[in-house]
């Protein structure tokens, strides 16, 4: 009698396992409830920069379902159309749970028992309260400038740009600390740039295989490949992009010279404020062996071409209008404008990300010798 208790309780522990392991074989279940979103569509993205998908859910009365499968953790969005709902997030196969406020950015919160989902959440409401108090700082400094008194609004402005630059910090040392965490690897990913490359490349050698060969670290590897091909120094990666006119412009044909590549877009505002600075510089110099080229990321040709008139750009300009998806722009791991590479006349590149007085002190220095 004693062992068929024993056997039956052994069934029924496995009966009730049975739907934990069959959420986790057949994917996720994301369920959702926003008080105060009015919205009837909601939006899921998730993967990598260079491998993404996206879901989209009906909203009734706050409520929505995401189903789908992942093969690993996976780095995630939800929004709405307007943003007005947004929250970052990881999602892995098994249920999650999403409440919030729409009229709260700060009141998003995600429950599971998935290691990486947990573990993601954590580090994200750390990075969301460091947010709002510099929102706050940043605020307050704003009254009481209106309100006249500019010492003390000096004083939270500063501790808002400090608090503001504090959580770059905070992401750069989760990113190096956890060699074993998707996100950790998610965070080294967003940090890998030109400026940042030889901390990136420690970072990636220290991370665990498993996390190497998920996709986050793959994408992470190649990003380190195409940008440790156009470092200063190297010779610049070779192209040929049609010109406003459809016409074929080549890299190779500005050899002999100083050529500022520059990455825009008409959408972009920092690329538009620059575009003066350019002109002067090209004014300055064009006639001593300096020319750019621009490369911009517009997908749409009339808003490309009006912009290069409304800024009066006499140089040439290449696109293929696809945006970020710009053949020249992936071949130099461009992924935020306004970028820049400054080429030598044997066709190396000698620095990047030059503007404003940087740009202007660096020509001088060429031009002068």
């Amino acid at each position: 009698m004693k062992q068929s208790i024993q056997w039956m309780l052994l069934i029924v522990i496995a009966f009730t396992a049975l739907p934990v392991r069959a959420v986790a074989n057949n994917g996720y279940t994301i369920t959702g409830t926003i008080r105060s979103f009015v919205a009837t569509e909601v939006y899921l993205t998730y993967g990598t920069v260079g491998k993404s998908g996206i879901d989209t859910a009906t909203v009734k009365n706050g409520r929505f379902i995401f189903k789908g499968k992942v093969k690993e953790p996976t780095p995630a969005m939800l929004f709405s159309k307007d943003y007005k709902v947004r929250l970052d997030l990881f999602i892995d196969n098994g249920l999650i749970t999403v409440t919030g406020n729409a009229d709260s950015m700060y009141s998003y919160k995600v429950f599971s028992k998935l290691a990486a989902v947990k573990e993601f959440e954590q580090f994200n409401q750390r990075i969301m309260q460091n947010r709002q108090h510099t929102i706050a700082l940043f605020q307050q400094a704003y009254e009481l400038r209106n309100a006249g008194d500019s010492s003390k609004a000096n004083e939270l402005q500063q501790q808002a740009d400090a608090q503001y630059k504090s959580e770059f910090a905070m992401r750069k040392e989760y990113a190096l600390a956890y060699p074993k965490s998707y996100i950790a690897a998610k965070e080294l990913l967003a940090y890998t740039d030109g400026a940042n490359l030889p901390v990136a490349i420690e970072g990636y050698e220290n991370m665990d295989p498993t996390i190497k060969a998920s996709a986050i670290g793959k994408e992470l590897e190649e990003r380190i490949n195409i940008l440790t091909k156009v470092e200063p120094g190297k010779p610049a990666q070779a192209f040929t992009q049609a010109d406003v006119n459809g016409n074929p412009v080549s890299l190779a044909s500005y050899k002999g010279k100083y050529v500022l590549v520059e990455f825009w877009a008409s959408w972009c505002g920092p690329c538009r404020a620059e575009n003066p600075n350019l002109l002067e510089q090209y004014n300055l110099y064009k006639n001593k062996g300096f020319d750019i080229v621009g490369v911009s990321l517009d997908d749409n040709k009339e808003k490309w071409t009006t912009a290069i008139a409304k800024d009066g750009m006499p140089w040439t300009q290449v696109s293929d209008l696809k945006g970020w998806n710009n053949m020249v722009a992936l071949l130099y791991g461009v992924r935020a404008v306004p970028a820049s590479f400054l080429i030598d006349p044997a066709g190396k590149i000698v620095a990047n990300d030059l503007r404003g007085e940087t740009l202007n002190k660096k020509l001088q220095q060429l031009f002068s010798e």
